[in-house]
């Protein structure tokens, strides 16, 4: 591993950890790594997250450097992640190439999914399972169920096209629809239909139906190519209903749309209908008992299961694996609650969250009532792990978000503030020297949705460690520094603090505690301060090239900074197409990110000229179609659902 001489001392983890995966692989794929070397450098300006050079890979300081005193367990996650993923690549994508840019899903989805198993063979305390729903599935079916979406598979024909299909859809639903793959096929044949691929074809190119075909010759009760072709070759996700009559549970598939009300104008081969692998756990079931399992093949309108004797619910899609959506009757929604209620471990990590996320999915696109999604947050004051909880965190923000201008954000406000209480007592401020790495993401979790809900000793506890961090030097542990710096920073200092906090950034070398510090910074809450940060970002001695783009984004995700980032944007839109280029997809990407908060049709038609002065999208076609439908519904999700919220939230709690 090469660094320069700053960072020298921190790159033996990344070494380890690179060694134990390598070896992994070499058994998993049963193919030697096929070249004398493998180098990996840290670059200190570089804009991607990292390169799977054959034999020399290279990565962003933050994507490989670690180092035990500034740290944080996020940070050791997110270095052993990225070489799972670029080392995955020596097989996936060096060894074995697409025919061309199209079957880009077989490198990257591949080596996203991947990736979790190597970093399971050297972590198998990490949850690394689990943590998939959180960090690939569920930002990718929101985006899914949007008109902006593309399939997976699609014609590429420029250079733009190109850098724009390096997207959440390319890697995460290609990670997505594998995981489901896998399981489906069972993981054992899914391993021997990887390696007959890449032993047949070592040093050539490819194109998916290759690796459908190996898995089709080993698979005999289903046709893979089938299957797998209604989840790659068009747009969108199912969602599955179930109906029950006296004897059975009726299951129909439609596909799901985050706006019900929006209009289709592309056309699909399958008709937005899919070969869904079901899966499925009822109420009578043994704890332990494997999930039953049955097709849903796309061309039946719908299909029945027999209720088991003694059940009163059935829960689908064990362990959130496959790649739909589910609604139930509103009474087996509130069986699900009441169970969770009585005995958190009624249902697994994966099939909690996968609940949760359904649950608010549904509410989202008016197809259940919202006050039964926001039911099922009850049981959380009994939560204690991590997955559920990141999960639950990032919805409570986006309604709190939206709810911005309306009497009903006070309410969700201290509903919030009240159900964190509980699990904020367990996990404390104090990080134990051998702590689980659950719990430490856990705790950092917690601490930072409790913080951001105004939660007054949370506040008071991140300002006292802040001011002393800040006046006498004192050491934060790495994992709460996020938390410390972002709302210590929010707690009343002066302009003054805040530049010194700048000068802590300026003299800051670690790659990963200088992104801690800039988020800081850009989340002080006066308007002033924003728009002078924004103008110091062009200063590529304080911030480097690669970060300004995310430290614009830091700043607009800052309700003091939101108004000064959009206003930045517009007017130095020329300025930074000439210093990024229009065929940067990060440029593109930037726009749905710092306009995700609007939520008025004034915002939207300033959305629109910006754009129709500024008509070249270049890599940023797909983001600015995105942006427009991301306003749109968050408008309309406003329309739909912002009395039923507030309902809700008035009501006592049973």
């Amino acid at each position: 591993v090469y660094a320069t001489p700053f960072q020298q001392e921190n790159i033996d983890f990344a070494l380890a950890t690179a060694r134990t995966i390598i070896q992994y692989y070499v058994k998993y794929f049963g193919i030697a790594y096929p070249l004398p070397k493998l180098d990996m450098a840290a670059i200190p300006d570089f804009v991607s997250g990292a390169m799977e050079t054959w034999g020399l890979v290279t990565y962003r300081e933050t994507s490989i450097l670690y180092n035990s005193a500034t740290s944080s367990t996020a940070n050791k996650q997110r270095v052993a992640g990225v070489i799972a993923h670029e080392l995955a690549h020596m097989w996936f994508g060096n060894l074995v190439t697409m025919k061309w840019w199209n079957e880009l899903w077989l490198n990257e989805g591949f080596a996203s999914y991947i990736e979790y198993k190597g970093m399971h063979e050297a972590n198998p305390d990490w949850g690394i399972e689990e943590q998939f729903i959180i960090d690939d599935l569920h930002g990718v079916l929101n985006l899914d169920a949007t008109l902006g979406s593309h399939p997976i598979v699609m014609s590429v024909e420029n250079p733009n096209q190109i850098t724009e299909i390096f997207d959440t859809i390319t890697y995460s639903k290609g990670a997505s629809v594998i995981r489901m793959l896998e399981d489906f096929v069972t993981p054992a044949i899914f391993q021997e239909g990887v390696t007959r691929y890449l032993t047949k074809l070592a040093f050539s190119n490819s194109v998916s139906e290759d690796l459908m075909r190996e898995l089709d010759e080993l698979v005999t009760s289903v046709s893979v190519s089938t299957v797998m072709d209604t989840f790659t070759k068009q747009k969108g996700l199912p969602v599955v209903t179930v109906t029950q009559n006296a004897l059975q549970y009726v299951l129909h598939q439609q596909r799901f749309l985050a706006d019900q009300a929006a209009n289709e104008t592309e056309e699909s081969s399958f008709d937005y209908r899919w070969y869904i692998p079901i899966t499925y756990v009822a109420s009578s079931d043994t704890p332990a008992a494997e999930p039953h399992r049955i097709w849903f093949p796309n061309d039946r309108n719908e299909v029945a299961i027999d209720k088991p004797q003694g059940s009163n619910w059935i829960k689908l899609n064990y362990r959130q694996i496959g790649y739909y959506r589910v609604n139930y009757p509103v009474e087996m929604w509130e069986q699900f609650g009441e169970a969770l209620q009585q005995n958190v471990n009624t249902f697994t990590i994966g099939d909690r969250t996968g609940l949760l996320n359904d649950a608010f999915a549904l509410a989202d696109a008016s197809l259940l009532a919202y006050n039964h999604a926001l039911d099922l947050t009850r049981y959380l004051s009994k939560e204690t792990e991590y997955v559920p909880w990141s999960a639950i965190a990032s919805k409570l923000k986006t309604i709190r978000n939206l709810l911005y201008n309306f009497n009903s954000y006070d309410d969700i406000t201290s509903y919030t503030q009240t159900l964190v209480s509980e699990v904020v007592q367990l996990v404390g401020w104090d990080v134990p020297a051998d702590g689980e790495h659950m719990k430490n993401l856990l705790r950092t979790a917690v601490l930072d949705l409790a913080c951001s809900f105004g939660h007054p000793e949370c506040l008071s506890q991140a300002s006292t460690r802040f001011i002393g961090w800040l006046n006498n030097g004192d050491i934060i542990h790495p994992d709460l520094r996020s938390v410390v710096y972002t709302y210590g920073i929010q707690s009343g200092v002066s302009v003054a603090d805040w530049d010194k906090v700048l000068q802590r950034f300026r003299d800051e070398n670690d790659a990963n505690e200088k992104t801690k510090l800039m988020v800081a910074l850009a989340s002080y809450p006066d308007q002033r301060t924003m728009r002078r940060f924004l103008e110091l970002s062009w200063d590529t001695a304080l911030v480097r090239t690669q970060d300004q783009l995310s430290c614009i984004q830091y700043i607009a995700a800052n309700r003091h900074g939101e108004q000064a980032a959009w206003e930045h944007v517009r007017e130095n839109w020329p300025r930074l197409v000439a210093r990024f280029g229009i065929g940067e997809r990060n440029l593109g990407r930037m726009i749905p990110s710092i306009t995700g908060r609007f939520t008025t049709q004034a915002r939207l038609y300033e959305l629109e000229d910006f754009f129709a002065r500024y008509p070249e999208a270049g890599a940023g076609a797909t983001a600015r179609r995105q942006a427009l439908e991301n306003i749109q519904n968050n408008i309309s999700w406003l329309e739909r659902n912002e009395a039923n919220v507030a309902q809700w939230l008035k009501e006592p709690s049973v």
